[in-house]
């Protein structure tokens, strides 16, 4: 009868050590599926070097989700190891007013003031109740922020500012993107609310797939 015991007691141990093995890999990245929890990119392209893993929120100025969402991957951008590039990509999701919003993302990024501007832009929308749709506006928002009027005019109108936004437009299109926030892993693979369940969830899949286009 000890010995029934002593080896029931043994079993119980084993059991409740094993657990918690269980739990991780269940809850882990293996659990990740293509088609389920991300998908393939109908037509890839890698944007990035041949040494590096890119990602690429793909958010439109005018979404809450990606209002919502900036903090978010700004705090996850801040741990990336060195081998792992992160980009934005403007979108209008086929809206023609908004294009002035990825106008605006491209002309903050060359007068090199985006890090001040791109939040304030969200804030201006989604705070302040501007929709932006149009140039005085924007314009308004880039001055606040200490930017001179004639450099953004010069800069807003450019063939450079609007080289990039068709280019973004191009991609998004490319990439099969009909909603955002979305991330864009390497040029290959996609995932977003929809497929990962929730911004933690995303981040979760790409730090998933990150590890994928390393091997």
């Amino acid at each position: 009868m000890l010995k029934q015991r002593l080896l029931a007691s043994a079993i119980a141990l084993v059991s409740i050590a094993t657990l918690p093995l269980a739990c991780s890999a269940q809850d882990g990245p293996l659990r990740y599926h293509e088609g389920q929890h991300y998908k393939a990119v109908p037509q890839p392209e890698s944007l990035g070097d041949a040494d590096t893993v890119q990602v690429a929120e793909v958010f439109w100025y005018g979404c809450s989700h990606c209002n919502h969402f900036d903090p978010v991957i700004h705090k996850w951008e801040q741990d990336l190891p060195a081998d792992v590039e992160f980009i934005r990509i403007p979108t209008s999701l086929g809206r023609k007013q908004a294009l002035d919003h990825s106008r605006a993302y491209y002309t903050a990024e060359a007068l090199g003031v985006l890090d001040k501007v791109h939040p304030a832009l969200f804030q201006a929308i989604h705070k302040d109740g501007k929709s932006l749709y149009s140039k005085d506006q924007i314009a308004e928002v880039f001055e606040e922020q200490g930017v001179d009027r004639e450099k953004f005019d010069a800069t807003f109108n450019s063939f450079a500012v609007e080289n990039k936004v068709r280019r973004a437009e191009k991609l998004v299109r490319q990439f099969g993107i009909t909603g955002v926030p979305a991330l864009v892993i390497n040029g290959q693979y996609t995932t977003s609310g929809r497929y990962a369940g929730g911004f933690e969830d995303m981040l979760k899949v790409t730090d998933f797939l990150i590890v994928k286009e390393r091997n």
